[in-house]
């Protein structure tokens, strides 16, 4: 029979690529060991992903219909080997989900086989070929329809139909957690990477490949713009992650791409800057304020002043308008695009603002008006497109990505419908600082987890599952686990009742209102502790079971720390305590430690003296009593350093604080909801949620 040849390639998938034909799976290019039932379910789920395969289409796929095997236990032992070869879990998967009572679904972003340059050939019947034909011939057609219904989204007023990402590539593959704007020349990509000692600049070619570092004596540095000739970077040091930081800004330099030292841009602090025109001026933001100068920082003058916090400035290919991120408060609050003209005038919003979202980070397309931007909303952030202005009538934003892979910090390449993302799968592993040892070991099978707390006897552990926000109850083996909240609730810091039967946790239905709720620990409907709109995070409950200390929040802000009496449902302000949060009772209600608003200094409260004090002069967070009681918890951070430096502990006598954990030497940084979290285990050993997320550059193409 006459051979003709059909055109194959590689299914790739986060730092993972399937070889279809010879069923070779490559890790970062290193060849893993696959057998072929997993290798078949593998395929079977990458075919279709996005889709739920049931069972049944796995067991034809991989035993015909007269072999007699125990199904069940055949599927599932070849899921198991499955996952550990792609080191995913049941529990929080990254790659392939269970369906339940029905089957898997594979639901990381693939790029399917495709008929480019990196395609090979496969020897086929003409049957084959005539059959692969028609697909394809249908293929097109659809793609042609979509192609038409897509040009018509463009001119209407809204999207019914969202544009669909067809392409992601890896750029890079090293590991590091990614930070802040990527920048780009068109043959190179520059952005800030975040090692356990700091932020570095580092850059990749645009077609992927190794990382590299350029070096600079600034700290922390992240990236702000490329300059027109792609010669210097404007950087800023230090951290944007704290109150002072956001409102008043960090110093601003210039860095040679090419090596040299940076030069400071005299005193000018910003939040964010921008080159001018013909990178002779700079653009930059502080506080309300957008204002002007020279590169050489001289001959200052305002372009504009709003009434929110300004960050996020992006230029119009032409450079005649400005975008930036406007935000309400400091510290949360609404968000909201806007833009100006390059002389000041014609201020007007472009993409309002939702409570609890946060619209950030946008970048113009090559080639057209096209504006691309993440857009945070109920824990995780997705790419948008806001169309160009092509009509009289200004079209709604459209969702490009919606998977299971945060997509962020666009920046446009130099081709058409091509940007360049850092796209991140959240992910802990759950350890406990072993001191006799001084290493960190798995603690609960390592799973994907914060927010543990165990009960007053220490027989049960409450925790949240890391990203997706379940609360969860287990024995401290972590056997006898039991799911108490389920989607759409996200939960977060669960605090067990003295005596074993409740937990109150911060919990919110659609990701933009927190308020604590109350869960019997068996199981059951969880209740809003404080009937209303108002919000309360952080309850405490006092060692008589008999009332819970909260810190009201709203909007990224405190109001107070307060306490609910549970038999009269009254509510009480604590002395002195109108600027504090975070609030934590003693095991003996003698003291309760919280964080001051100002600067979130650790702060003690005598509830005999009704006086606070100080405990440390750093920013600090996460506190946690040891079970007698004796001694105080928390994290210590380093000012500009983004992360904790260190886990401390405090000693009630005597107020003497010492280092239980040096944070600065861990090969990999801890990780949180909000930010790195730290607990306490029953034996008072210091739990971390460590960074195990995957977070890499991609080139996206649709």
């Amino acid at each position: 029979m006459p051979l003709s040849y059909e055109v194959r390639s590689l299914y790739r998938f986060g730092v993972f690529e399937l070889e279809a034909h010879t069923g070779e799976l490559r890790r970062n290019g290193i060849k893993l060991k696959l057998q072929d039932q997993p290798y078949q379910v593998l395929l079977k789920l990458l075919e279709h992903a996005g889709q739920t395969v049931t069972r049944e289409q796995l067991r034809s796929a991989l035993w015909p219909a007269d072999t007699f095997v125990d199904f069940e236990t055949g599927l599932n032992t070849t899921i198991k080997r499955l996952r550990e070869t792609l080191g995913d879990s049941a529990e929080n998967p990254a790659f392939i989900e269970t369906v339940p009572k029905r089957g898997y679904r594979f639901i990381a972003p693939v790029t399917a086989p495709n008929s480019g340059s990196e395609s090979v050939a496969e020897k086929v019947g003409p049957e084959r070929v005539r059959r692969s034909t028609i697909l394809k011939l249908g293929a097109v057609l659809i793609l042609a329809l979509l192609s038409v219904v897509f040009a018509l989204r463009h001119w209407s007023t809204a999207s019914s139909l969202p544009a669909r990402v067809l392409d992601f590539t890896q750029l890079t593959s090293d590991g590091q957690a990614k930070q802040g704007r990527l920048l780009t020349d068109g043959s190179r990509i520059y952005f800030s990477e975040v090692l356990p000692v700091g932020r570095i600049i580092a850059q990749v070619s645009a077609k992927g490949g190794e990382t590299t570092t350029i070096p600079t004596t600034v700290s922390n540095p992240r990236p702000a713009d490329i300059s027109p000739d792609g010669t210097e970077l404007l950087i800023l040091s230090g951290d944007n992650s704290k109150k002072e930081e956001e409102i008043d800004g960090s110093p601003l330099w210039i860095l040679p791409v090419a090596g040299g030292s940076a030069r400071p841009v005299d005193d000018v602090v910003a939040t964010d800057a921008v080159w001018g025109d013909r990178a002779e001026t700079i653009v930059y933001s502080n506080g309300h304020n957008l204002d002007v100068a020279n590169r050489d920082g001289s001959n200052r003058r305002n372009l504009l002043t709003v009434s929110g916090y300004v960050d996020s400035l992006r230029w119009s290919p032409n450079r005649q308008l400005l975008r930036f991120t406007m935000t309400t408060r400091a510290m949360g609050g609404k968000s909201s695009m806007w833009e100006v003209s390059s002389n000041g005038t014609g201020l007007r919003e472009v993409v309002p603002g939702l409570p609890g979202s946060a619209v950030c980070c946008g970048a113009w397309m090559a080639g057209s008006d096209d504006f691309l931007f993440q857009w945070t909303r109920a824990g995780r952030t997705d790419l948008w497109e806001l169309p160009g202005n092509h009509s009289r009538l200004r079209p709604a934003p459209t969702r490009l990505t919606a998977g299971p892979m945060n997509v962020s910090e666009p920046s446009a390449s130099a081709a058409p419908n091509e940007a360049f993302v850092v796209g991140s799968i959240p992910r802990a592993e759950l350890v406990r600082y072993a001191s006799q040892t001084a290493e960190l070991v798995p603690y609960l099978s390592g799973i994907s987890a914060e927010g543990v707390e165990a009960s007053r006897d220490g027989q049960w552990l409450a925790y949240t599952l890391f990203p997706e926000g379940t609360l969860w109850r287990s024995n401290t083996t972590g056997t006898e686990r039991v799911q108490l909240t389920f989607p759409p609730m996200r939960a977060f810091l669960p605090r067990w009742s003295p005596d074993g039967k409740q937990i109150a946790f911060m919990g919110t239905a659609g990701g933009d209102h927190w308020t604590t709720y109350l869960i019997p620990a068996q199981g059951g409907v969880a209740r809003q502790m404080i009937p209303g709109n108002d919000e309360a995070a952080d309850a405490t409950w006092t060692p008589d079971n008999k009332s819970i200390v909260f810190g009201p929040w709203k909007g990224g802000e405190s109001r107070g720390i307060k306490q609910l009496d549970l038999n009269t449902n009254q509510v009480t302000a604590l002395p002195g305590a109108t600027e504090m949060w975070s609030p934590r009772t003693s095991p003996d209600g003698r003291y309760i430690a919280a964080l001051s608003e100002q600067d979130s200094k650790m702060m003690l409260f005598d509830t005999r003296t009704q006086k606070w004090e100080p405990l440390s002069a750093h920013y600090s967070g996460y506190p946690s009593w040891s079970r007698d009681g004796k001694s105080l918890y928390f994290q210590e951070w380093n000012h500009g350093s983004g992360y904790p430096s260190r886990v401390v502990r405090t000693r009630i006598s005597d107020r003497r604080l010492e280092t239980v954990l040096d944070l600065k030497s861990l090969d990999r940084l801890s990780i949180g909801t909000y930010m790195s979290w730290s607990g306490l285990a029953p034996d008072n050993s210091v739990l971390l949620s460590r960074n195990n997320s995957t977070q890499e550059i991609y080139a996206v193409k649709w």
